[in-house]
């Protein structure tokens, strides 16, 4: 199969109290023209603030959203629709799914918009790129974060006699610390990216090789670049996590935790460092949430970046429809997706306040209420600067997300990981493995 012939298979906390209303005029035409419905559909995560959020712009543009939430499997279902044809305007997306759905010749680009070059022109350096492909933006932005940012319990870690100028400044140094404090009296040091999701333990381990060095696979060619050079990034991520298993300083039910039952173990203060999600410090600093309440912050960027872009996007459909409903889907996209009809990130604002959830927008991430709003959800001030730094200079592993068969090396690499814990893997064969299955993917799709 090659790469062409794929496709051929209430307002910001209050506004649900009060009547919709523009502070002032609008200075952008968001109001649809061809009277049919537009039909948006997300995934199970606070809907009731996108269905809030869709009220308001029926309510303001005399729109006609057709929005429902959708369960279970989502980018398949998503997919199978697309194939159908199913009535299906605008959808999330996470990067190397979108990458599928545009190469499946489903989605129309943001480029086709037109307040493209702001858009661009606001836009975080390294989401334009995460989000690019064919020399297209694919969507907009929905989310945006920096998964496997190092978590550190600071009750733990002082106890231990460690302060902040300890702080390990790489993933050898990490390791090197976790046995460390268990010689201290620490009974798990560390909780890792291990836990069953599909992008569990996958990502743990691509996050780590791309941290120290290695981005999997080549970011324009898509060839496998791991070596089983024992100093290469490959290597020692799997050495050090044999090391880590053996030494049964992690408990093995680990591999079987969903993400919430994860983000639990770590808010119980049983652990000292755990990569998880940026927007989790709230989490982890909420009283009655979390065991390490206000005293939970996140490891800098030193020698290296940590963890690796998580975010998701906004995608339009190509699927056949008159062309005035096609500019009401354009219309929709832009004023969810960017600006609304008085020049305002209301929606991204809007997530910022009600989940923290960070953007690829330099206006929402550098305005004085988003400053407010992540201070309210630190242990310290100074963390502050600390977290912006680590979200904007967190990297993509482009070699093997931006390419249709990115989902499909996932799978792989989820179950491949597994077993090398469980089965006690050879560390060679596995990185083999990892390129052969690389090369194998390339060959299916004609890259």
């Amino acid at each position: 199969m090659k790469r062409r012939e794929f496709g051929t298979l209430a307002a910001a906390l209050g506004l649900a109290a009060t009547p919709f209303s523009r502070a002032f005029a609008s200075v952008a035409d968001f109001e649809p023209t061809s009277g049919k419905p537009v039909y948006f559909r997300g995934w199970q995560f606070a809907p009731e603030i996108v269905q809030s959020n869709v009220k308001r712009y029926n309510d303001l543009e005399h729109g006609k959203i057709d929005y429902a939430t959708v369960t279970g499997d989502y980018p398949s279902i998503m997919e199978q629709s697309l194939i159908a044809k199913a009535d299906l305007d605008m959808l999330y997306a996470n990067p190397s799914t979108a990458v599928r759905y545009y190469e499946g010749g489903w989605v129309m680009p943001a480029e086709t918009l037109p307040a493209i070059a702001d858009i661009k022109a606001d836009m975080l350096p390294q989401f334009l790129d995460a989000w690019s492909y064919d020399g297209k933006l694919l969507g907009l932005s929905y989310f945006a974060s920096t998964r496997g940012c190092i978590h550190t319990n600071l009750l733990a870690y002082n106890k231990a006699g460690m302060t902040d100028k300890d702080f390990p400044k790489d993933w050898d140094a990490l390791y090197d610390q976790i046995y460390a404090l268990h010689d201290k009296g620490v009974a798990t040091p560390i909780l890792p990216h291990w836990f069953g999701e599909w992008y569990g333990i996958s990502w743990g381990f691509v996050m780590e090789v791309l941290n120290r060095g290695n981005p999997v696979a080549d970011p324009t060619t898509h060839k496998p670049t791991m070596t089983v050079d024992p100093n290469g990034p490959a290597y020692k991520t799997l050495a050090q996590w044999k090391k880590l298993w053996k030494s049964k300083l992690v408990p093995q039910e680990v591999l079987t935790y969903n993400e919430a039952a994860y983000i639990d173990a770590f808010a119980s203060g049983r652990y000292v460092f755990s990569p998880q999600q940026i927007y989790d410090v709230q989490t982890m600093n909420t009283p009655g949430r979390s065991q390490i309440a206000g005293h939970t912050t996140i490891l800098p960027v030193a020698k290296q970046p940590w963890g690796l872009i998580d975010s998701a996007l906004y995608l339009m459909t190509n699927r056949k429809r008159p062309e005035a409903q096609t500019a009401d889907v354009r219309k929709f996209t832009s004023w969810y997706g960017f600006k609304d009809g008085d020049r305002k990130t209301f929606v991204a604002d809007r997530w910022m306040e009600t989940h923290m959830l960070f953007s690829a927008y330099k206006s929402v991430m550098d305005s004085p209420a988003t400053e407010a709003r992540i201070k309210k959800a630190i242990a310290r001030p100074e963390d502050y600067a600390v977290l912006l730094d680590v979200y904007k200079q967190t990297p993509f592993p482009t070699g093997i997300w931006r390419v249709v068969w990115s989902e499909e090396f996932n799978s792989f690499l989820k179950d491949t990981l597994s077993k090398f814990l469980l089965n006690d893997g050879d560390i060679a064969d596995t990185i083999k493995g990892m390129n052969d299955q690389i090369s194998s993917l390339n060959d299916k799709y004609g890259i």
